[in-house]
């Protein structure tokens, strides 16, 4: 399979989990592969966008009941974005809360080059999860870990040590 050739080779994979909300089971792949960085959508007011698939991943069945997804959410409803004439438009879809999840990714990344081999997909998406802030009211299956923390993450990743995670937790 390409994804895992890909994460085996150290590439970080984040994916848009669909928007085929509000039913649960309907995550879109690649994001419901356990080596991407599966992401859902939330409002701005820390909302989960009705558009946003919801978990568990099909994946496993009929052997099982599936893992949680999203692992993360962040800003995916009324985000603005450039339109074809050079000015702005509002944009919605988990589509456009996996790139705002791929630039912090990056960003992460770059400031904690000094680390050396400590970046790798696995090593991302746990700090990515262990970081991210539990929105109240909402289950594991709408927001999987929670509401992506930048800044968290970044102090996860500057101490990090290779260690086992419990999910959900």
């Amino acid at each position: 399979d390409k994804v895992w050739e890909l994460t085996a080779n150290r590439v970080i994979m984040v994916s848009a989990i669909g928007n085929d909300g509000p039913l649960y089971g309907t995550l879109n792949n690649p994001a419901d592969q356990m080596d991407v960085i599966g992401v859902g959508g939330i409002d701005f007011e820390d909302r989960i966008a009705k558009f946003s698939s919801r978990g568990m991943t099909t994946w496993e069945l009929p052997e099982g009941y599936g893992r949680v997804k999203p692992d993360i959410v962040t800003y995916g409803s009324s985000v603005r974005g450039s339109n074809i004439r050079g000015s702005c438009r509002s944009l919605s879809g988990t589509s456009v809360a996996s790139p705002v999840v791929a630039g912090a990714v990056t960003l992460l990344a770059s400031g904690v080059l000094q680390r050396g081999n400590v970046i790798n997909p696995a090593s991302m998406k746990q700090a990515l999860m262990a970081s991210a802030r539990r929105l109240p009211g909402v289950n594991m299956f709408e927001q999987g870990h929670g509401k992506l923390d930048v800044l968290k993450a970044y102090h996860v990743l500057n101490s990090y040590k290779p260690q086992a995670s419990f999910s959900p937790r």
